[in-house]
């Protein structure tokens, strides 16, 4: 199943990297996520939208549309852009106050992604969730 912006439903990618049950089929999987993530345009790529800290290079952009945010991302990066799948995948079309009750870090915990997540990806990472929470 896929959402508006053809990615897949948070449900099914949860339950696919909870499913995997080794480190390289986890790689796997953020690998085959990575490609459900449409590119950003090179005018979306900006200083402003850069996620600073990252290891790669990523851009986040948010676009609210009826209380509700909508978000676009993109990484040089092909396992980082399984990441932003994860991650977009738990605030996608939520609203502002839905995203900020949530505790994006438990959340993502729960996606399996650790063995992934080295100190420096982890700061990332903490980056991305950060701008995300706090985005106006």
């Amino acid at each position: 199943m896929t959402d508006s912006l053809g990615q897949q439903k948070p449900v099914n990618i949860k339950a696919q990297l909870q499913a995997c049950r080794s480190k390289e089929e986890t790689f796997k999987a953020l690998v085959t996520l990575s490609k459900t993530l449409p590119r950003l345009s090179t005018e979306e790529k900006t200083e402003q939208n850069k996620i600073k800290g990252c290891e790669s290079a990523v851009w986040l952009v948010m676009e609210e549309n009826d209380d509700r945010r909508h978000f676009k991302a993109d990484s040089d990066a092909k396992l980082m852009r399984g990441v932003l799948v994860a991650i977009l995948s738990l605030v996608e079309g939520k609203t502002q106050t839905d995203i900020q009750q949530m505790d994006l870090k438990a959340e993502l915990a729960e996606l399996n992604l650790s063995s992934y997540l080295t100190s420096s990806r982890t700061n990332g990472v903490l980056a991305i969730l950060h701008k995300i929470k706090n985005e106006t």
